[in-house]
């Protein structure tokens, strides 16, 4: 019986964890794609500096992609780096300074158009 018990909770834990995970970024409809490109470079968001619980969020985050300056094209960084939506607005500055750091090769890149990312942060598992 203890054995049936304790799969009933891992199972139920599992869904409980599924279902916040999936209902944490909003459905927005921004009228742009969502970015299929993934960064070189991935630089995470600072944790914010003020005392609270932060975690979980999600951050929506458009940009446009750029030739960085000095790559002869071969690297692109995002710019017109806009927040869409914020679970909590302590990650909106982080996050942005976060993209800003993001690198992109060229050749793996077919849209540098406006695009967005949801961008899920989690508390680590122990």
């Amino acid at each position: 019986m203890n054995k049936i018990l304790i799969l009933f909770l891992i199972f139920s834990s599992t869904l409980v964890q599924a279902s916040v995970d999936k209902d944490l970024c909003p459905t927005l409809n921004l009228g742009i794609q969502k970015s299929e490109a993934t960064p070189v470079v991935k630089v995470a968001p600072e944790y914010p500096k003020s005392t609270g619980r932060y975690l979980p969020a999600c951050v929506i985050v458009s940009f446009e992609l750029k030739e960085k300056p000095g790559s002869e094209g071969k690297v692109l960084i995002p710019s017109n780096i806009k927040i869409e939506s914020a679970t909590m607005e302590v990650w909106k500055e982080p996050m942005k300074v976060a993209v800003s750091k993001w690198v992109y090769l060229s050749k793996n890149v077919e849209y540098r158009g406006r695009q967005y990312v949801d961008y899920r942060l989690q508390l680590a598992n122990p």
